[in-house]
């Protein structure tokens, strides 16, 4: 960020201090009808935005809007400057261009005016923070004031065995938590998240990709469940879709006296659920089991009774986790794998 010299902040100081001293003795002095005087004040406020999503290499535009929020005048030395996403690189630091604002002319901001700066810089290879800041002087008191501003730039990443895969909202409200992190947040749009994180389509649809190396991917339309994204670090490994959430605790037993049609429902209860419509190496897991397609239709569901697979289009591999056998199920049939 840009400063002052330390001979112009150490005069600034002297007169802020003279200044304030001056306040503090004003601030109790009354008009003849005891209406008490109010001190003036230096503020001014920075927003920042930035493109939200480009691709490595590309442009990404800048604009900074500093706006006077005190009672005083301000001066801009040196115009607001950025730090480039690289906070411990000040190399490819660059000052931000003066757009429109000044409307008297006076070189201030006055207290009724703000003013639009931009600039750009390259993005990088991977998402990054931008941080404007500014400092300026207010011309009656010669009180330093400053503002940072950040803008967080969604750089578009290729999808990679192991490591990152892609996210795109298809239709309603898509959740996702990434990662190391510990609360969902809505998922706007298209963007990158560690292999690692949660979705959850239990009101939405996402379209997934998995990335299989060598620049090379396969994609799917998840819907109505919750599930972690897992996937070994490996060229042409398969992506699994490990069902989330749910309270099994629904499934205890029955009071004794309840009727066997009763139970029989009661056993078939649905815990949680996940349709996925795709092409390509995407496994998703159950409880019980784990089905395994290559282009296809199917939903896989965690119930009471077991892990039921059933298939709308194609063919998919069950793996039965507790009998340790594997079973092709055709479009119209199912599978259940119980306990």
């Amino acid at each position: 960020m840009s400063h002052l010299k330390n001979s112009q902040l150490k005069t600034l100081a002297t007169v802020a201090t003279a200044i304030l001293a001056g306040v503090t003795l004003s601030a109790g002095a009354t008009t003849a009808r005891g209406a008490s005087h109010r001190a003036q004040a230096a503020s001014l406020d920075l927003t920042q935005t930035c493109s939200t999503r480009v691709d490595p290499g590309k442009p990404i535009e800048v604009q900074a809007i500093v706006k006077n929020t005190g009672d005083e005048n301000l001066l801009i030395p040196t115009p607001p400057d950025a730090d480039a996403g690289t906070p411990d690189n000040d190399a490819d630091n660059f000052f931000l261009t003066y757009q429109s604002g000044d409307t008297n002319g006076n070189q201030q901001v006055d207290t009724t005016e703000q003013w639009t700066y931009t600039g750009s810089f390259t993005a990088p290879n991977e998402d990054v923070t931008n941080i404007v800041g500014v400092d300026a002087v207010s011309t009656p008191s010669g009180t330093s004031v400053s503002d940072i501003a950040p803008c967080e730039i969604d750089v578009v990443q290729q999808a990679q065995p192991g490591k990152i895969a892609g996210v795109q909202e298809v239709a309603g409200n898509v959740l996702i938590k990434e990662k190391g992190t510990g609360k969902f947040i809505p998922l706007n749009g298209q963007t990158e998240i560690p292999v690692g994180s949660q979705v959850n389509t239990l009101h939405g649809t996402v379209l997934l990709t998995a990335g299989l190396g060598g620049s090379k991917t396969n994609s799917g339309d998840f819907s109505q469940g919750i599930f972690t994204i897992e996937q070994a670090k490996k060229a042409g490994a398969f992506m699994t879709l490990r069902l989330g959430g749910g309270n099994f605790g629904v499934c205890r037993g029955s009071s004794a006296g309840r009727a066997l049609s009763i139970e029989s429902v009661q056993r078939k209860r649905r815990v949680r659920r996940l349709f996925g419509s795709a092409k390509g190496r995407f496994t998703t897991r159950g409880r019980y089991s784990s089905a395994t397609v290559r282009g296809t239709r199917w939903l896989v569901e965690d119930r009471c009774d077991g892990t039921l697979t059933k298939v709308l289009r194609g063919i998919v591999r069950v793996r039965d986790f507790r009998h340790h056998k594997t079973v092709n199920v055709r479009a119209g049939h199912s599978y259940l794998a119980q306990p």
